[in-house]
């Protein structure tokens, strides 16, 4: 009797042990690493200043989700940098970029902490300022500082696009200046991207007219880029 009580705690204990999963092992990210020295790139930026920009160096490849969990864990590194806008300026591969911005030629700068800016280089000599503005914000519905999709929205037309909630604006736009901007549903994730794509007139001795449908349809390119990179 005491024998088979031996054997029956003993099949019970292991039945536990086959039974436990494994503990799996949180997949260690290094974090990019801002790029040391002047920081030339950021004077390709309209408006931007040394103190609020850093030049965009390529991070390891890690999927949306562990991306969006390290930086909110951590603060990133550098001058006081989130981890998400390397990532998010890494989502656009070069033959995005000559469709979008109509040049492979570009810098790519992280500012303010927490945007990706995406800039055609030369813009003094070429009297053409094309840039593309990117960052991924909190979606908290009926909140209003970050319900990007309430109707009515002074942002915009409130729309889908490929089965996601759209906020769309053209209003920006004049007829020496295309500025598209939408903001993007991440779906059951709690975000948004918000974009701006930008090409404007930079000296006023450059001819150029706005074509808003066409920026409007270059925009949709950027948008399936980071919508390709919240579903890796």
């Amino acid at each position: 009797m005491i024998r088979s009580s031996v054997l029956f705690v003993s099949a019970a204990l292991l039945l536990v042990a086959c039974s436990t999963p494994t503990p799996v092992a949180v997949p260690k990210i290094k974090p990019p690493t801002p790029a040391a020295g002047p920081q030339a790139d950021c004077a390709e930026v309209i408006g931007m200043t040394d103190d609020r920009c850093v030049a965009w160096t390529a991070p390891e490849p890690h999927s949306f989700l562990d991306v969006r969990r390290i930086n909110s864990e951590d603060a990133g590194t550098g001058k006081a940098l989130e981890w998400g806008p390397f990532y998010w300026c890494a989502a656009f591969e070069d033959d995005v970029l000559e469709k979008v911005l109509g040049s492979t030629d570009v810098v790519r700068v992280v500012t303010d902490r927490f945007y990706c800016q995406i800039a055609v280089r030369g813009h003094k000599a070429s009297g053409m300022y094309n840039s593309l503005y990117v960052y991924l914000s909190p979606y908290e519905p009926g909140n209003p500082s970050f319900d990007w999709f309430a109707e009515p929205n002074p942002l915009g037309e409130v729309t889908e696009y490929r089965g996601r909630k759209v906020t769309r604006s053209t209003k920006l736009s004049t007829s020496t200046d295309e500025r598209v901007q939408y903001s993007v549903e991440v779906p059951g994730l709690g975000s948004a991207w918000n974009f701006e794509l930008s090409r404007r007139q930079y000296h006023p001795r450059v001819p150029f007219k706005a074509d808003v449908a066409d920026a409007e349809r270059r925009t949709r390119l950027a948008v399936d880029a980071l919508m390709a990179c919240d579903q890796a």
